[in-house]
């Protein structure tokens, strides 16, 4: 079987908060034309639901400090490069390319969120790499 990766086990927390959430809407509306049972048995139904998805929201935030700790091995490889080519660079768009990559890893740090950081860190490798 396929692991999955940080985005993937995000998007399927995201997906079942929204089921999870019309579920419970849906419990919500038609109330009073439920048994004492059948709106006992939905609610138990919506809470499991969204204990998927709070479990699925944690252990997708594992994998994207998993993630993280493989993108500063990264990062480390980048700079260096920088450091000792930047100024030699014959192309002014890469260089240019490379700062704007530099920017949004430095917005993505100030947003404290793991995934933004370590896609940043991606797309600057790739940038770079280009």
């Amino acid at each position: 079987m396929a692991t999955l990766t940080a985005e993937q086990v995000n998007q399927l927390a995201t997906h079942f908060l929204d089921m999870g959430t019309e579920i419970d809407n849906y419990r919500q509306q038609q109330y009073d034309k439920l048994t004492a049972d059948e709106r006992d048995k939905m609610k138990d139904l919506v809470s499991k639901i969204l204990d998927y998805s709070e479990s699925l929201y944690t252990q997708s935030a594992t994998l994207v400090m998993n993630d993280v700790q493989t993108s500063l091995i990264t990062i480390n490889g980048v700079t260096a490069d920088i450091k000792t080519t930047y100024k030699t660079l014959q192309n002014v768009q890469k260089a240019i390319n490379v700062a704007a990559s530099v920017v949004r890893l430095g917005a993505a740090v100030m947003s404290q969120n793991p995934q933004t950081i370590a896609v940043s860190i991606g797309d600057l490798a790739q940038t770079w790499a280009a």
